[in-house]
């Protein structure tokens, strides 16, 4: 049975997404909020998207929401938003590792707001934001669907730093080598490609005996 949410509630679970800095359209916002729910509830909640189109299309009204400067049908807050809070420099969460939950536009729209407020130049947020979505995928590719932990801060020095601890998978990578599965490896290698470009260090570890994987990457960021 599925977990039903009254107006308010609903109300108080989106507001609580924006209020984290994440923006996209309406089917994102749903998607995050199912998110939420089951992981609070471990059941799915009674929304339908028109609900959350409802909602967002008030808050836009009232001014605390803006559309999208490359897609008007994304939300994201407005300047001067009621619902704006207090960034400092370090943000750790949860996601759920599926795609049916939006898991890298959440976390791209979600860091790129930490960024900014940390004064963060936006073409280093593009590069950080290319690099930590190549991480998330390969989290949500490869591993159980479950939780992936996600952390980050910004040193006094100015060293962003990230970590994902997420369950991976079974899998046994000599059967897919004779199998001919090179895509999926090949994905992997491009990916890190891309992140040991685009930060400074990168550290990718298995954790055998918990059949886990480990990321930690850093990236010396510039003065604004």
């Amino acid at each position: 049975m599925a977990f039903s949410l009254s107006s308010r509630e609903l109300e108080t679970e989106l507001i609580s997404v924006i209020q984290k800095g994440a923006g996209g359209n309406a089917s994102d916002f749903c998607k995050w909020i199912r998110m939420e729910i089951v992981k609070k509830f471990k059941e799915e909640p009674d929304i339908t998207e028109n609900d959350v189109i409802t909602l967002l299309e008030k808050f836009k009204s009232n001014g605390d929401l803006v559309s999208g400067r490359f897609d008007s049908r994304e939300y994201f807050l407005s300047d001067d938003s009621k619902f704006h809070k207090k960034v400092g420099t370090h943000d750790s969460y949860n996601i759920l590792g599926k795609l049916d939950y939006s898991p890298l536009q959440y976390v791209k729209t979600r860091l790129e707001y930490f960024l900014r407020k940390n004064s963060v130049d936006e073409e280093e947020i593009i590069d950080v934001a290319i690099a930590t979505i190549e991480a998330i995928e390969n989290a949500v590719k490869y591993g159980d669907g479950e939780i992936v932990e996600v952390e980050y801060s910004i040193d006094r020095s100015r060293k962003f730093s990230i970590s994902l601890l997420n369950n991976i998978k079974e899998f046994n990578l000599e059967d897919d080598i004779k199998r001919g599965k090179f895509t999926s490896t090949a994905t992997l290698m491009r990916g890190m490609m891309v992140m040991q470009k685009l930060f400074n260090q990168v550290d990718l570890e298995i954790l055998d005996d918990r059949k886990q994987a480990s990321f930690k990457a850093s990236r010396i960021l510039g003065v604004s």
